[in-house]
C-alpha cells in the first residue's frame, strides 16, 4: 500500500469492480470521442466487470486502485500482467500494463503517477524485465503521460478497418 496526503494505492478488492467498470467506462467514452474506432458495446461495462474479477484472481495479474482517502472513494485504478515472450522475440517475462483510469477530478495530481510506481515496483519484484502497454495515438495527454514516466516508442501497431 503507498499512500498520499489526499489518496491511498492499494490492492483492489472484489468491491470494488463496479466502480472500476465505471471509470473504465469513463475512459472508453473518452477515447471515443478522440477516436471513433473505440466502440463501446451495450454491455461492455458488465463484460468488463467480469474480466477485472478474472484478473483478480490470477496470480500473474494485479489490480491497483488509487482510492481517496476523505471518502474512500476508488479514483482511479490500474492492471497490470506479467507475460513471456515466445522464444523467437525479445527474451524474458515483461511487465504489460492493459489499462489505467483516472477520474477526469483527480488528473495531473499524482494519481496515475503513484498507480505506476507502484505496479512498477511489483513488476521489479516479480522480476520482469521491461514494461510495454499501449497508447491511443489519438491521446496525446495519455501519450504525454507515459513518455514523463520514462516510456519511449518501441512498436508501432498499425490498424486497417475491412
Amino acid at each position: 500500500m503507498s499512500e498520499n496526503g489526499k489518496f491511498v494505492i492499494r490492492d483492489a478488492r472484489m468491491s470494488d469492480r463496479t466502480r472500476i467498470g465505471a471509470l473504465w467506462k469513463e475512459l472508453m467514452t473518452l477515447h471515443q470521442a478522440l477516436d471513433p474506432r473505440f466502440v463501446v458495446p451495450v454491455d461492455g461495462e458488465q463484460k468488463y466487470v467480469r474480466h477485472i474479477q478474472d484478473m483478480l484472481r490470477c496470480r500473474d495479474a494485479r489490480v491497483l486502485v488509487a482510492e481517496e482517502k476523505a471518502t474512500n472513494t476508488v479514483i482511479g485504478y490500474l492492471v497490470g500482467e506479467l507475460q513471456t515472450r515466445p522464444p523467437v522475440a525479445l527474451p524474458g517475462q515483461y511487465g504489460f500494463i492493459t489499462d489505467v483510469c483516472v477520474q477526469e477530478a483527480w488528473r495531473r495530481r499524482g494519481v496515475g503517477r503513484a498507480l505506476f510506481e507502484q505496479i512498477r515496483r511489483w513488476f521489479v519484484l516479480r522480476k520482469a524485465r521491461s514494461i510495454e502497454l499501449y497508447v491511443s495515438t489519438a491521446n496525446p495527454h495519455a501519450a504525454a503521460f507515459w513518455q514523463e514516466m520514462g516510456f519511449s516508442p518501441f512498436l508501432k501497431l498499425m490498424h486497417l478497418d475491412l
